[in-house]
């Protein structure tokens, strides 16, 4: 009714409450919340897999466990760049190999899905239990991500196929193979240093692998999120890059047999949209999956 109008009674009427219109506006936010999570947990991966040929190398790709992940905004990141680099990304989940993680179940889902390279991505913290840290200073730890995942590179390993790791990706690659982490958090002058979207630089040793893979031994701008990162080098383990603070940016280890291709890096590439460069670590994973692939 609007403003003036009156009732049988004579008297004006009270305007209307905007009740309304805040339930429309909620329901309309509601629905445009929902269709960007169906557009990025759904439609969008399956876009991109349709797109890539049938014998576009596989990739086993572990979930990323914090709200991101579960939102489905990890997955459609690296579903973008792992197609534009070639792979096909197949989501391996730590409950299709039984709790407690079976390792040789780990060996058959990799056989079964026809692996043929391995993309470990971030998340929480690395349980601290498996490397001798403090339990009181970490993060969303999920114990069974992390046994699922050093089962998996485990695997992979022996099989000769490629790893590469982003963020805790690097995190776990380090103590699958015996390593420790250093938690920035306790270290007031380093932490806001990496935990920082704006980045920071990179150096990498010029006779890494990576620095090969990338063309460069110097970065001026990488997206840096990380609160842990490696801390003693595991003995198989190469420290490929560092960042400010001496903090280590980047390992590399080889497989059984000297086959493979195992890369970390703490920061984030696929974030850098920007810059082709750090997305050739991608290009590489793909491009040695294709030569597991022929092995297979």
């Amino acid at each position: 009714m609007n403003k003036g109008t009156t009732t049988n009674s004579g008297k004006a009427a009270p305007p209307a409450k905007p009740r309304r219109r805040w339930r429309r506006r909620l329901g309309i936010g509601l629905a445009i919340l929902i269709g960007i999570y169906l557009l990025f947990r759904c439609i969008y991966p399956f876009w991109i897999q349709w797109r890539l040929p049938p014998d576009a190398p596989r990739i086993a790709f572990s979930l990323d466990n914090t709200l991101l992940g579960q939102l489905g905004i990890t997955d459609a990141t690296y579903q973008r760049v792992m197609a534009e680099a070639g792979g096909r990304l197949i989501t391996l989940r730590p409950d299709a190999v039984g709790d407690p993680v079976n390792s040789e179940a780990v060996k058959a889902l990799l056989e079964e899905e026809e692996i043929d390279g391995v993309l470990l991505t971030g998340g929480g913290d690395v349980d601290p239990e498996l490397y001798g840290g403090d339990p009181d200073s970490t993060m969303l730890v999920h114990r069974g991500r992390d046994d699922f995942e050093i089962a998996l590179i485990q695997a992979a390993r022996q099989r000769g196929l490629p790893i590469l790791g982003i963020c805790r990706g690097c995190q776990i690659i380090n103590v699958a193979l015996g390593g420790t982490l250093r938690n920035l958090r306790l270290e007031e002058d380093i932490k806001d240093l990496h935990l920082v979207l704006t980045g920071h630089t990179v150096d990498l040793a010029p006779d890494s692998r990576l620095a090969e893979t990338l063309g460069v031994t110097h970065l001026t701008k990488v997206v840096s999120l990380h609160g842990n990162t490696v801390g003693e080098p595991a003995p198989q383990v190469r420290v490929a890059a560092t960042g400010p603070g001496d903090v280590i940016e980047a390992i590399e280890a080889d497989t059984t047999g000297g086959r493979g291709w195992i890369v970390g890096v703490q920061w984030h590439p696929e974030l850098t949209l920007d810059q082709e460069i750090q997305h050739r670590v991608f290009k590489v994973l793909v491009d040695r999956a294709r030569q597991a692939q022929r092995r297979r």
